[in-house]
């Protein structure tokens, strides 16, 4: 299903998963930040470069994606497109963007089908000497990708217009704000670029920074034979990204279910509930319910996904609400679980709150409808185990849980949990599946009431 897109990075490429014989491609969307009283360029008179109408101009513009991780062949071309977003119809940091989010919509009216820039490019830059798997000097390689000029001449004139609009004001008077805030700037002067793979598959990067590159030519003000040097303007990119991804050809294997990021594939379970409090247990307190989830072994050899280092447990229909709340896990309908390695489990070693959550809200539910309905309190057993079934069948999700890979930050001190997000990673895994002649067991330990005169 669709999850939460925005991520401190982002991925770009598109690769053939052999995994599930489907092709996964992502693209991202991003916006560029201002920081307050920060001179972004020299007075006007400053700039020796000038364009054809003789007006001060940039010689160069260009969007620098720098990465740090890599999947799938190095030398694999990728086409990129680059598309203007739309100033009017700008992505709000106010709204809950989610990777099946069409960008597209987002796009400047007129450029659909027109990027203003497209560049070909393989994840080692042997122009430039860029080796993908050299990062231990700190220098990491990068996708430069060239734009118009009039992308750069545009957020000038718009810095000078600010400038003389606010002359000798102060900030709370300003007129003009678009470069008082990133808010403000994103609205009125540069609203993003979506980035786009047009063509290739074979190569996946992660974007850990983008920036925007303005390049002129300057000198000291008012002195025409001062030395003229080259400058360069920096837009960094704000510190979350929108990530688009999609995912084509999913393998329909019976044999087992799947995990799988940033695409958002994960595994739904179905707790046994009425196996858990029937029968024999009717009148029994559940102490403890130990759920393992056993992943199996990669039979590929060579470059894989990694494996999901975390498993959110959640109750389905509470999935949105939680990520949406940026709430934690609450030990009641929803829990945490790590990869252990020695024995390719995950395992939660105690979601008795939630067995025993789902169970008494269908009870207390049924008991309410019949009281509504039929006006009784004390309902026969026979009634509640007919209206129970009928219940149940209305609300077919209600012991219905979710296995989410995310990405958890604890306190360094107390080991506390402080943030639960969907993991934007690029992981796999391939977990044993439950069916109705080989469930997946269940550890449930009981406490029971002895009763007689020697008790």
């Amino acid at each position: 299903d669709s999850i939460r897109a925005n991520s401190i990075s982002s991925y770009l490429g598109a690769i053939y998963d052999p995994e599930t014989n489907g092709k996964l491609v992502a693209n991202f969307a991003t916006q560029f930040a201002v920081l307050e009283d920060v001179n972004y360029f020299p007075h006007k008179d400053s700039i020796v470069s000038v364009g054809t109408d003789g007006s001060p101009c940039c010689d160069s513009v260009f969007l620098q994606l720098n990465f740090d991780t890599y999947y799938g062949d190095v030398n694999t071309p990728i086409k990129l497109a680059v598309y203007p977003l739309d100033i009017d119809n700008p992505l709000s940091e106010d709204s809950i963007y989610y990777t099946t989010t069409d960008l597209r919509k987002y796009i400047r009216p007129g450029y659909e089908n027109a990027p203003i820039a497209t560049k070909v490019f393989t994840a080692w830059d042997r122009v430039n000497g860029s080796d993908p798997s050299n990062t231990a000097s700190g220098s990491y390689p990068s996708i430069r990708i060239p734009l118009p000029l009039s992308e750069g001449n545009r957020i000038m004139n718009k810095y000078w217009e600010y400038l003389e609009d606010n002359a000798g004001l102060s900030a709370d008077k300003h007129v003009n704000r678009n470069f008082d805030d990133s808010y403000h700037f994103i609205r009125n002067v540069l609203p993003g670029y979506y980035v786009e793979v047009i063509n290739g598959e074979g190569i996946m990067v992660r974007v850990f920074v983008d920036a925007l590159y303005l390049i002129y030519d300057a000198r000291v003000p008012n002195d025409s034979v001062s030395e003229i040097t080259t400058s360069y303007t920096v837009f960094a990119g704000t510190p979350e990204v929108i990530q688009s991804c999609q995912f084509s050809q999913l393998l329909e294997d019976e044999t087992c279910t799947w995990l799988k990021t940033p695409v958002g594939i994960c595994t739904e379970v179905t707790l046994p509930v009425d196996d858990i409090f029937g029968g024999e247990h009717s009148n029994d307190s559940v102490s403890r319910i130990e759920l393992q989830m056993t992943r199996y072994n990669k039979e590929q050899t060579g470059d894989q996904f990694s494996i999901p280092a975390n498993l959110l447990l959640i109750r389905k229909s509470e999935i949105s609400a939680f990520f949406n709340s940026k709430k934690t896990p609450d030990e009641v309908t929803s829990f945490l679980a790590s990869y252990q390695r020695a024995y390719n489990t995950y395992t939660f070693s105690n979601i008795s709150q939630m067995a025993t959550y789902l169970h008494k809200e269908r009870e207390n539910a049924v008991r309410a409808h019949i009281k509504q309905t039929y006006g009784l309190e004390s309902p026969t057993d026979e009634m509640l185990v007919e209206e129970t079934h009928e219940w149940s069948k209305r609300n077919p999700d209600w012991n219905k849980c979710c296995l989410i890979p995310v990405e958890v930050t604890t306190n360094t001190s107390s080991g506390t949990v402080t943030s639960v997000v969907h993991d934007l990673s690029m992981t796999s895994a391939r977990l044993v599946k439950g069916t109705k002649d080989t469930p997946i067991r269940i550890q449930v330990f009981y406490t029971r009431v002895a009763s007689g005169s020697g008790n």
